[in-house]
Formats: structure tokens, C-alpha cells, sequence
């Protein structure tokens, strides 16, 4: 089970990002475009654009392992989320839809901060690449004294009352 408050906050207005590792522990990364949440079986999708998504979704297949990052630029908010992938496939026209959404969302989020919209829509996110992953920790990654907290899924709590 997922807390409501990390199902708002993924589907938000958010910056997606994904890491990642192969055999030999080197890292990969990642923009991700648009994500949903099943919070009843604990899973995040998310849309990797194929164009540059190759190494990252062969490190996958390798070890399986995602590292799943979520932040807002305007308060600078941010969770990373960690689990094994359970599926990858070529994203489908409903897919789309939601990285269509998202886009916009987030377009209309960072434009009273004085983004152009040209950063967003410069970005190639089709075709993509639909990765399911069991969330099974996740982090708090807000930069301050809080940093590198291990929160609890369920209840969005620090673990162990910290």
C-alpha cells in the first residue's frame, strides 16, 4: 500500500527521474515523463523515452533494480522511491494520454516560475517505454537536515520516529 500523500505527489506537477546500475555498479540516468500509481499493490509506472532510455532499461533487464526520483521544482520537495521492476513494455496510446497530462500539468506549474514552456515541449518522449516497479522503500531527498530519511510507504512517517 501506497500513502495518498506519495499518489498526489508522483501523479503531480513533479520531475520524474530514473536511475539506475549495471553488472559492474556503473549508474545510469534517466528523465521520465508522466507516472501513475496503483497504491493498493504498491506499484509505480512510469514513461521512459525511448531516445534516451536504452542504457537504463538494459540495466533493468540486467539487475532489475530502479531507483525512481520525484521532485518539485518550485518547493523543492523530493522522494526517491526503490524497488524491483516487475514489467517492461512499449507504451500504448492510453500511455500517452498520461505523459500528454503530465506535460501539461507540469508545464502550467513551471510557468509562474519563469519557465518557458520550450524546456518541457523541447524534450522527444515518444515513443516510450512503460516500467512498472514494486515501490518497496522509499527516501526522503529534500535537500535540508532531513535528507536520506527512510519514510514509511503507508503512512508517509519517518521510520523508527526520526
Amino acid at each position: 500500500m501506497i500513502a495518498q500523500k506519495f499518489v498526489d505527489f508522483v501523479q503531480g506537477p513533479t520531475m520524474h527521474h530514473v536511475g539506475s546500475r549495471n553488472v559492474k555498479l556503473r549508474p545510469a540516468y534517466s528523465w521520465a515523463f508522466g507516472a501513475t500509481v496503483n497504491a493498493d499493490e504498491g506499484t509505480i509506472t512510469f514513461y521512459l523515452p525511448n531516445v534516451e532510455g536504452a542504457e537504463t532499461l538494459g540495466n533493468f533487464e540486467d539487475n532489475g533494480m530502479v531507483a525512481f526520483t520525484v521532485g518539485d521544482p518550485a518547493t523543492n520537495e523530493t522522494y526517491q522511491f526503490k524497488g524491483p521492476s516487475l514489467s517492461i513494455r512499449p507504451s500504448e496510446d492510453k500511455d500517452t494520454a498520461i505523459q500528454d497530462i503530465h506535460r501539461s500539468k507540469l508545464i502550467s506549474h513551471l510557468g509562474p516560475l519563469g519557465y518557458p514552456d520550450a524546456i518541457l515541449t523541447g524534450f522527444t518522449i515518444y515513443p516510450s517505454t512503460a516500467v512498472t516497479f514494486k515501490v518497496e522503500d522509499v527516501f526522503v531527498q529534500t535537500p535540508g537536515p532531513g535528507a536520506g530519511a527512510k519514510l514509511d510507504l503507508e503512512s508517509s512517517e519517518p521510520v523508527g520516529g526520526t
